[in-house]
């Protein structure tokens, strides 16, 4: 792996792709402030006061499907989305636009229990790969949209 490369500005972007996502499927969210512990969105419903904390994690390589989780977050996520932006190839150079397309998982807390696993540091992370049928959780604001009790 090369050393010192940035995914700071991937992901930014993967944030910013979700958040985008959201404000289309006519979910009210917002980006959360720099360095807040265990979410990066906060989705809404104001007439309910109701919120939903939301976690990005984003995989660069084209075809990644291993994510890792924070370890010992004291505030946990009530979703977690998974992006796979295959924007990178293994040797960092940047797929065009044209031959890449996200995929963003969305999974709620209970489902990443379930299903994640801890590496020999104890570090928790999740394979997307073990998912059974994981093409149900493709881009499902729904999800989100129930917990809001969005219509």
């Amino acid at each position: 792996m090369k050393k010192n490369f940035n995914t700071k500005l991937f992901s930014e972007g993967a944030e910013f792709l979700v958040l985008s996502k959201l404000l289309l499927a006519r979910i009210e969210t917002y980006k959360a402030y720099e360095n807040q512990e265990g979410y990066d969105l906060v989705a809404i419903n104001a007439r309910k006061n109701l919120s939903a904390k939301i976690q990005v994690k984003s995989k660069n390589f084209k075809g990644d499907s291993s994510f890792y989780l924070n370890k010992d977050c004291k505030t946990e996520s009530d979703f977690y989305v998974f992006a796979q932006t295959n924007s990178l190839t293994r040797d960092y150079k940047v797929i065009p636009d044209s031959e890449s397309r996200p995929n963003l998982f969305v999974l709620d807390l209970k489902t990443v229990n379930k299903y994640k696993k801890i590496d020999n540091k104890g570090t928790p992370y999740l394979l997307l790969s073990s998912l059974p049928d994981k093409e149900q959780y493709l881009e499902d604001w729904d999800q989100i949209r129930k917990f809001l009790k969005v219509a």
